[in-house]
């Protein structure tokens, strides 16, 4: 049992060292990009290899342009100003892609080829939520959690009767409590980070020259100050979750009329 629980601890450790917010997105080695169409001719531009079956297609040439960088982390909850230009340096090939990105939406908006845009939209958001690594923070919870149920179940089985079972049910409530601040900050915060910097550099690489309407901004300064809201620990934490999906939605919706 012992050895079991420092097994545990041990991988939170690891865990927590490499999925810090944040972290994973500025560690990490320059993402490969890859463009691709799916088996309905739906477009994509992503930094994973697409999937079996899928359509190879040759990246556009590069142009000679200069794509914004990226946002400081947040710090706390508040206004998200989406008209700021970021201030955090790209790597060239984080340049590439939005160059890349930008010919290929300007492309499918010449075409009129709106599931184009769709895919694009959609391919943005689960690249933002789990690109870099980002996949394996939700698995910090889940350790947070059993870990300390079963630092319970440890000091509880050489007790009986009631204290045995206070004991347990105290730990049990300790170990929600938490796998919910390690999924408000080191889950749902990197992926709002991640989010917010990409959606700013979206806006200015929507392609075909196309920017985002006043009412957008508004609208999108609203639905990030929302994600962003979520990210707190005293949040229900199903609420980050709701507004993530609000916020996809809106996005393809926003990406075919700016």
């Amino acid at each position: 049992m012992r050895r079991l629980l420092h097994a545990l601890l041990l991988v939170s450790a690891v865990a927590l060292a490499r999925g810090g917010p944040g972290l994973a997105a500025q560690n990490s080695p320059p993402p490969q990009i890859y463009r691709w169409k799916d088996s309905r001719g739906r477009l994509y531009i992503t930094t994973t290899p697409p999937p079996p079956g899928a359509t190879v297609i040759g990246l556009p040439p590069e142009k000679n342009t200069k794509a914004p960088d990226l946002p400081k982390p947040i710090s706390r909850p508040g206004p998200v100003n989406v008209t700021t230009l970021p201030n955090q340096s790209l790597s060239e090939s984080q340049r590439g892609f939005w160059e890349i990105l930008a010919q290929s939406l300007g492309e499918a908006r010449e075409k009129g080829d709106r599931q184009a845009l769709e895919a694009a939209a959609d391919s943005l958001f689960q690249d933002s939520f789990w690109g870099n690594n980002l996949w394996v923070l939700p698995a910090l919870p889940v350790a947070s959690l059993l870990l300390l149920m079963l630092l319970g179940w440890f000091l509880a089985s050489n007790m009986k009767g009631l204290a045995k079972v206070l004991v347990m049910v105290l730990f049990t409530v300790l170990g929600f409590a938490a796998a919910q601040l390690t999924l408000a900050k080191f889950v749902y915060k990197a992926q709002a980070q991640r989010l917010t910097g990409n959606l700013m550099l979206l806006q200015l690489n929507l392609g075909g020259g196309k920017t985002l309407s006043p009412v957008h901004k508004e609208e999108l300064d609203v639905r990030l100050r929302a994600l962003e809201e979520g990210t707190s620990p005293t949040a229900l934490p199903w609420k980050f979750a709701r507004d993530a999906k609000a916020m996809k939605d809106w996005l393809r919706q926003m990406m075919v009329d700016p």
